[in-house]
């Protein structure tokens, strides 16, 4: 099962955005509302050349490394826009997740440079032997102090960048979000981050008209693709906030006229859960909110729906990958990812290798030119990542109309007396019962099953339901051996940084659980 041919397009950074600066210099390009602050891209080609020409004067050549240390917020955009303008590798880093993953990242990345945010210099002692830490403060400071970044760009040269990244030039390495493991560093060419965003700008049908809100880290793969680079690429406006607000979510929509609003399923359960006095008639500007990372029930989507009248739009993807498959806003399959994307080519095959017909599972195998290329382990040991069919994990089936329906996990298989069950689905029935906010489903050992499933659930405001009642709901709609052995009652299911369920977590709940 294929997407449309494979677009051959490539346009470099400094190009498009040179368009930009003279097509519409004094558009809005980045909105952040907890900085209380916006740049035109007219303003923001200015400061980024200027950055190019100040990494040039430090000595940092194309094919080194650059790592950024910040929250969200323009100025760090700038450094990575820069960065990718220069034809350095940039590295985003999430300064959320634990110091021992940012130490252990700077280690493997090796960069020349270090810019710190000055709201984060507590990290500053993580900058590995041989890196020079460059901080910085407001990029429209009327003074900033002399070693800030941005004082140090206002002295450098603001010629013409001559640089232009080939499309198979490095130019990002980000790192996953894995919820048990230490994060895999993952490197694209500058081709894969074009062709990522150019899918996503194809599938939700982005114009330059469009204004995008997204709230999650920017080293975070997903906002690179879905927000911050179709929206360099097409001319948007991107509104970025530091992080999810329930109190100001829709204050930003409304103040910024943002047409396009990014959603995760922990957000969408967040909304659902403490329901506000929104429809989507109330904003009339908005024509879709976003739902990817993790599964969305059906029963959420539809719930949303009713409780905003605000459309969702399914996506599915990866580091690997970008994404993979998404519906289109005219064309939504309720409960499926959507069909394949433009730059991407989707097969579900068995376990040897074979290509399953409509209807049945098997497992997603993805190619196509939007891939990255290897896992970084440091500057002599990259892990090729297979280019002709990376198998990402997901267990899923299609449907005769190539729209795609994930299933579970590989990883994720439950196996009860020799007996496959799907986490999923025990998770999807547990939010069909109406007090119940989230859920997740954890395999554990068992003396005579040798793996028995566990669920978890986090209950809405004000109700209650003992584990008794919620057991009997899964009795009611599951298959006896698939009926977890117990429920937790939790009062929120732990999550990362990112909103994937946090596994190793869960698993000491249980534990606790059991007196263990």
């Amino acid at each position: 099962m294929a997407s449309g041919p494979d677009s051959t397009a490539y346009t470099d950074p400094n190009t498009r955005l040179e368009e930009h600066a003279r097509e519409r210099r004094d558009k809005v390009f980045i909105e952040s509302p907890d900085q209380r602050s916006r740049i035109t891209f007219g303003e923001f080609e200015a400061v980024t050349r200027r950055l190019v020409n100040f990494l040039t004067g430090e000595g940092v050549r194309p094919g080194d490394r650059i790592s950024i240390l910040s929250d969200n917020a323009i100025e760090a955009l700038v450094v990575f826009w820069g960065g990718l303008r220069a034809g350095v590798i940039v590295n985003p880093i999430n300064v959320e997740i634990q110091a021992k993953h940012v130490s252990q990242i700077l280690h493997d990345v090796g960069p020349r440079l270090v810019f710190g945010s000055r709201e984060r210099d507590d990290l500053r002692g993580l900058a590995p032997g041989g890196a020079t830490w460059v901080p910085f403060g407001s990029w429209s400071a009327p003074a900033p102090v002399a070693d800030d970044l941005f004082a140090r760009l206002r002295a450098a040269s603001d010629r013409a960048v001559a640089a232009r990244p080939a499309r198979s030039d490095w130019s990002c390495i980000n790192y996953t979000s894995g919820t048990t493991d230490t994060p895999k560093g993952v490197i694209w060419t500058h081709e894969a981050y074009y062709a990522m965003s150019e899918s996503t700008i194809d599938r939700l049908a982005l114009t330059h008209a469009d204004t995008i809100l997204d709230y999650r880290h920017f080293s975070w793969s997903s906002p690179q693709i879905l927000s911050i680079g179709p929206a360099l690429q097409i001319g948007a406006t991107l509104v970025l906030a530091r992080k999810f607000s329930q109190a100001q979510f829709f204050n930003w929509v409304r103040a910024y006229g943002v047409t396009v609003a990014v959603g995760i399923p922990t957000v969408i359960n967040m909304l659902l859960a403490r329901p506000v006095g929104v429809r989507g008639a109330d904003l009339p500007k908005l024509r879709l909110m976003t739902s990817s990372t993790a599964p969305l029930s059906v029963e959420k989507h539809l719930e949303f729906e009713k409780t905003y009248g605000i459309p969702i739009v399914q996506l599915a993807g990866g580091t690997e990958t970008g994404f993979m498959c998404g519906n289109h806003p005219a064309q939504r399959r309720l409960g499926s990812i959507g069909r394949p994307t433009l730059n991407m080519r989707v097969r579900i095959l068995d376990d040897a290798g074979r290509e399953l017909p409509p209807g049945q599972e098997g497992e997603m195998v993805v190619s196509g030119r939007q891939m990255a290329s290897a896992y970084w382990q440091g500057p002599d040991a990259l892990v090729p990542i297979p280019q002709d069919g990376f198998r990402n994990g997901d267990l899923a089936r299609r449907d005769a109309d190539g729209y795609v329906y994930i299933t579970g996990r590989k990883k994720d298989i439950i196996i009860k007396g020799g007996i496959n069950i799907a986490s999923l689905e025990i998770t999807n029935c547990l939010l069909e019962h109406p007090d119940v906010a989230d859920a997740a489903t954890l395999g554990v050992k068992d003396g005579i099953y040798g793996e028995v499933p566990v669920g978890f659930v986090a209950l809405r405001s004000r109700r209650h339901a003992p584990e008794a009642s919620l057991l009997e709901h899964c009795r009611a709609r599951l298959v006896s051996f698939k009926v977890p052995t117990g429920v937790v009652i939790v009062d929120a299911i732990p999550r990362n940084a990112n909103g994937k369920i946090d596994r190793d977590a869960l698993a000491v709940l249980w534990e606790q659980r059991v007196g263990r």
